[in-house]
């Protein structure tokens, strides 16, 4: 009787052993497969910065299941922009939501970076001042000083815009001062008159801590490129579905998101943005509704040819960009956006 007990222990446990081999066995074969999981095409999205509510979007499509409906497992990263429009270029990854001056001059420098999908309509960038100085359009900058986070990037390129429209140069300014990311405190400790910054959130960080200000919006002045999904012609090339399955479950979490944003905003903050404190909710919430009037088009994810001329103009006028592109159609393919 012991020695059938014994047998059949031993059986069951070579049973076992041979289950949990089968299981690994399984498990590696899953993950030499070409990124696939459970079937799906496994994706890392590229986001700029930090998680934010306004990336709700993508948040939004990723926990309603339209990326799966794809057959995409979708996987989210922050980073620096730099870094992620090099790695993108370089097929390190395949996709990322960046601003469309980098695509140019990316491919400026020969990485084969490809706009896809317009997910910001109008340019997010402006001049926030305080009431009190009436600087209302580009040509009252004349004269003041204004801060700026670099001389590089989308707030340049928006500043550049608005000295164009207003017939203003550099030179006609009081002073052009580098503040980095701090423009609600220079502005409240009077170190500058005027700022350039991203209309959704600044201008009311600044009204919070001091002041009502006056926004001059670039989008008011000129129609540039801002930001969008991106990918490379080496994924365009080698798996054309899989591009057209972003840009179908983009377009469905960005209309989600304008046509319910509150819910978008609930999702984000209980599932992607886990570290926003409580009492940040109704400011950040309106940060997400003046996001809304940025993404709003008559047919989401489409960018226009004239919108990429005027950001190479802007380039090569702030010597950002040395030459004109050879072909600056290049630079988007509007042919996978959902019919």
């Amino acid at each position: 009787m012991r020695t059938f007990q014994t047998r059949s222990r031993a059986l069951l446990l070579v049973i076992i052993a041979a289950i949990v081999a089968g299981l690994l066995i399984g498990a590696y074969v899953l993950s030499r497969e070409g990124g696939k999981s459970l079937g799906k095409t496994q994706v890392t999205l590229f986001l700029s910065y930090i998680p934010s509510v306004q990336f709700a979007p993508v948040y939004v499509a990723a926990e309603r299941g339209y990326f799966a409906d794809e057959g995409i497992d979708i996987r989210f990263e922050n980073g620096n922009e730099t870094d992620g429009v090099e790695r993108i270029a370089t097929d390190d990854l395949q996709f990322g939501l960046v601003s469309g001056e980098q695509v140019l001059l990316a491919r400026a420098n020969q990485r084969p970076l490809v706009y896809i999908f317009e997910w910001y309509h109008n340019f997010p960038v402006g001049v926030a001042s305080p009431v009190d100085l009436n600087i209302t359009q580009p040509a009252d900058l004349a004269g003041h000083v204004v801060g700026i986070p670099v001389l590089q990037g989308a707030s340049y390129i928006g500043l550049r815009a608005l000295l164009n429209a207003g017939h203003l140069t550099e030179a006609d300014l009081g002073d052009l001062l580098p503040i980095g990311y701090t423009a609600p405190q220079n502005i409240c400790e009077h170190k500058v008159d005027a700022a350039v910054v991203y209309i959704v959130n600044e201008p009311l960080a600044v009204e919070q801590q001091c002041t009502k200000v006056n926004v001059i919006k670039v989008s008011d002045y000129a129609t540039l490129v801002s930001n969008g999904l991106a990918t490379n012609e080496k994924t365009i090339a080698e798996h054309p579905t899989l591009v057209r399955g972003m840009t179908r479950a983009l377009q469905r979490g960005l209309a989600d998101t304008l046509a319910d944003p509150d819910t978008a905003f609930e999702i984000s903050v209980k599932n992607y943005v886990t570290d926003l404190p409580q009492d940040q909710y109704e400011t950040q919430r309106q940060v997400l509704h003046n996001s809304l009037e940025l993404w709003r088009s008559e047919y989401l994810g489409e960018t226009s040819p004239a919108a990429w001329e005027a950001t190479q103009h802007i380039l090569l006028e702030t010597k950002l960009l040395e030459t004109p592109l050879d072909n600056l159609s290049a630079c988007y393919n509007m042919s996978f956006l959902p019919q």
